[in-house]
């Protein structure tokens, strides 16, 4: 009986091992390359074609998605598709490489190509960006010129919305008289229907004394289409309405409704320099006259952590001035911007 009882207590000590042992087993996500290889781990996100994997044994490892095979987690995640569409939940990958998202409360599970799969767990937008460029020059000797340009940009960005300010100030002198002076500045409020369509709300102001304005003020609504919008590449599309407000300094007053078309294009080249190209259209649609062009082209090359040097073009052409001012303005702006 004496015996029994031990082989009973030392059963029911093994069982309870075991147990106990099993309690703290944690399940790991596992990643399989197109190679055999097998990872395990916390899959942390997939973005621009990468997978990151947090490993206990290693530091973070950054995979190349065209080398994956197979991704299985053992908790829900964020699978964000190229269509917009966000789903949630844990995900499997079947032989055939179809992906499984696993069934939540708000639907069925879902079979999809890893292909279509824009990311996984991306990290929270940032809301709020913007920078700051300082430039000038000085020219002494036969001539003698000066200049200072001032320019920033502030933007919140979200799901749903986008708002955007925009400021530019010119200042020079040649020979101790002054022959640039402009500030001009934008606000624009972008509401999201979908990840691509949305509506606008903008106003456009500028001040420029040697083109004698004194106020140009347009403002209307529209909608405008978003192509890209990632760190890469950027492009959107606007049209809609707006209202043309002209006070001179000498020449007349005039005001008149006018659509407006309007452009925007960023793209990173090599890695290591930035092309934007921005472009404004105000033809009148009370005298085929009247119509404005404003284009804002740039190219941005880092050269620190925040800071960068941008050599800007800007085009400012009225197409019916008043007498003795020229119809195009070109500005060249060199800078260094710091952006936040």
């Amino acid at each position: 009986m004496l015996k029994q009882s031990r082989k009973w207590g030392v059963l029911f000590v093994i069982v309870s091992m075991v147990c106990l042992m099993n309690t703290g087993v944690v399940w790991a996500d596992k990643v399989i390359l197109e190679n055999g290889d097998t990872l395990t781990g916390t899959v942390e996100k997939v973005i621009d074609g990468k997978l990151t994997l947090k490993t206990d044994y290693s530091g973070p490892i950054e995979i190349q998605v065209s080398k994956v095979k197979k991704i299985y987690t053992d908790n829900p995640a964020e699978v964000h598709l190229s269509s917009g569409e966000i789903l949630k939940g844990k995900i499997q990958t079947k032989d055939d490489g179809q992906v499984i998202v696993e069934k939540s409360a708000e639907r069925e599970t879902t079979s999809i190509e890893l292909p279509k799969i824009a990311s996984v767990n991306p990290p929270p937008p940032k809301q709020w960006s913007g920078s700051l460029n300082l430039g000038g020059y000085i020219l002494t000797g036969n001539t003698d010129k000066k200049g200072l340009s001032v320019a920033a940009q502030l933007m919140r960005r979200t799901d749903v919305d986008r708002f955007t300010l925009r400021y530019l100030f010119n200042y020079g002198e040649e020979n101790g008289e002054m022959n640039t002076r402009n500030h001009y500045g934008e606000m624009s409020y972008n509401y999201f229907f979908t990840k691509k369509f949305y509506a606008y709300g903008a106003v456009e102001l500028l001040n420029d004394k040697f083109k004698d304005y004194q106020l140009r003020t347009i403002v209307g609504p529209g909608a405008g289409y978003q192509v890209w919008d990632d760190p890469v590449k950027f492009l959107l599309f606007e049209a809609g309405l707006s209202y043309a407000d002209v006070n001179r300094y000498e020449g007349k007053d005039n005001s008149y409704v006018a659509a407006r078309l309007a452009g925007e294009f960023r793209y990173k080249l090599f890695n290591f320099v930035t092309f934007s190209d921005r472009l404004l259209y105000y033809p009148s649609l009370e005298r085929a006259e009247d119509y404005i062009l404003r284009n804002e082209a740039a190219l941005t090359a880092p050269v620190g952590s925040r800071w960068a040097l941008r050599l800007a073009n800007i085009i400012d052409y009225d197409n019916n001035p008043p007498a003795k001012v020229g119809k195009t303005d070109v500005q060249w702006i060199l800078s260094l911007q710091y952006s936040f």
